[in-house]
């Protein structure tokens, strides 16, 4: 703890999708085109890894360049940490 403060945990929560808007949502926000989390992505094992994305639209939808397979809706996501 520095000076009394206790560090801030990364909010963990799950990515969603406003049908009204068309829009992909994380903590009340809206993701825009080109913005980036990070985002826990299954693996066969039953866990999963960390993994720094970014997101785009078009007209199949949305989806994450590095990931075109797998859809963002309710993957689990916290903000991107500065290397």
């Amino acid at each position: 703890m520095m000076g009394g403060v206790a560090p801030m945990a990364n909010k963990v929560l799950q990515i969603d999708y406003d049908t009204e808007r068309d829009r992909l949502t994380w903590d009340g926000w809206e993701i825009h085109c080109g913005q980036s989390l990070e985002v826990l992505l299954p693996d066969r094992l039953g866990g999963g890894t960390w993994r720094h994305v970014s997101f785009e639209y078009n007209d199949a939808g949305w989806y994450m360049p590095d990931q075109p397979r797998v859809s963002p809706v309710g993957l689990w996501a916290r903000e991107a940490t500065a290397d």
